[in-house]
């Protein structure tokens, strides 16, 4: 059966369960939650599940607009062939009447179909397209669209309204009150102008030189008496720790042990400079003021979607590539000076003082 090509806000029938599939990057699950408050807004008395990794399943803690997270662990729980027949088993069982493949991929169809779903909405593209039953057709050329607006413009094939461009991501009153205490065993007054950066990066290309980093957290220590803190997830050591030994100020080093901790951090920070990562999203999401590094990837598609972010880039005539793999050492990333993003950090550190 082809998809049916829908108008815009064609409503489903009778829909009370709905799976929405992301199990990629912490990113792409926070820039599709504006469509699924689309989807609860459209079908208010449904149970809204979300299929998510391990990694980014966190986020939706305390999500409004979700009812329930599935975990796919691909490397651990549903890791070989009969693990994941006994996990599309259960998914079957589960009888979701629309399944909303918002990560374009071949599993994601496959998963959708497996479901014994009657509705299954993803874009035609990748293989097992041909078994969505509506799909959006169209085709986004890079450098044009934010990945907020295709997820919304997918969902709204079945729902009315346009939706918020808003990032959904909430902080609980206790994690909160941890990450002030946490931030007290640090020896981080409360008075403190705080800066967190982090460093890190899902791969090489997008991360920035530790040396330029060290470079602009001593600028903002000496001329603005800054409080840098240098967060790092559990792999990424090393970076703090040579950001810190290159810097003529001194430095906090602290490594959050989950995603729920680094967003509560983060929330209580003044200022966070970064790469382009799961943690810009995450302070996007808080609207915490950010200045974000952008190398390969298409910033259109995945700018920090916040009135308080700025992304400081070099211009190349390669871009947009997003390539892994770069014949001139990504210089877009590497090459990038300090005296840019020196400028954008002053902008908001003098904002703020007004």
């Amino acid at each position: 059966m082809l998809p049916h090509v829908l108008k815009n806000g064609d409503l489903l029938p009778h829909i009370n369960k709905i799976l929405v599939i992301r199990v990629d990057g912490i990113g792409d699950l926070l820039n599709s939650t504006p469509a699924i408050s689309l989807l609860r807004e459209n079908y208010p008395s449904a149970e809204i599940t979300v299929l998510a990794r391990p990694l980014n399943a966190p986020v939706l803690i305390g999500n409004p607009d979700v009812d329930r997270v599935l975990v796919f662990d691909n490397d651990g729980k549903h890791k070989g062939t009969l693990a994941r027949l006994q996990f599309y088993r259960e998914l079957h069982r589960e009888r979701f009447q629309l399944v909303v493949a918002m990560q374009t991929a071949m599993w994601s169809h496959l998963v959708a179909f497996l479901s014994g779903a009657s509705y299954r909405l993803g874009r035609y593209q990748k293989r097992l397209r041909s078994t969505l039953t509506h799909a959006w057709r169209g085709k986004y050329r890079k450098g044009e669209t934010h990945e907020v607006d295709r997820n919304l413009e997918l969902v709204r094939l079945i729902c009315k309204g346009t939706g918020k461009r808003k990032l959904v991501y909430h902080v609980l009153p206790d994690e909160s009150a941890t990450a002030k205490a946490q931030r007290t065993s640090l020896g981080i007054g409360d008075d403190a102008f705080l800066i967190g950066i982090h460093p890190g990066g899902s791969s090489f290309d997008k991360r920035w030189p530790e040396k330029q980093y060290a470079e602009l957290a001593d600028r903002l220590a000496q001329q603005y008496n800054a409080t840098i803190l240098l967060l790092h997830g559990p792999e990424e050591a090393k970076l703090g720790q040579n950001i810190q030994e290159a810097m003529q100020s001194p430095a906090v080093t602290y490594a959050p042990e989950t995603i729920r901790e680094l967003g509560a951090l983060l929330s209580c920070c003044n200022m966070v400079i970064c790469n382009d990562s799961g943690p810009m999203h995450l302070a996007a999401a808080l609207d915490v003021p950010m200045v974000a590094i952008f190398g390969p990837t298409d910033h259109v598609a995945w700018h920090p979607l916040s009135e308080s972010a700025t992304i400081v880039r070099r211009d190349m005539p390669c871009w947009p590539c997003s390539a892994h793999k770069c014949k001139i050492g990504w210089e877009c990333t590497k090459k990038l000076p300090v005296e840019p993003v020196w400028d954008a950090t002053t902008i908001i550190v003098e904002a703020s003082e007004k």
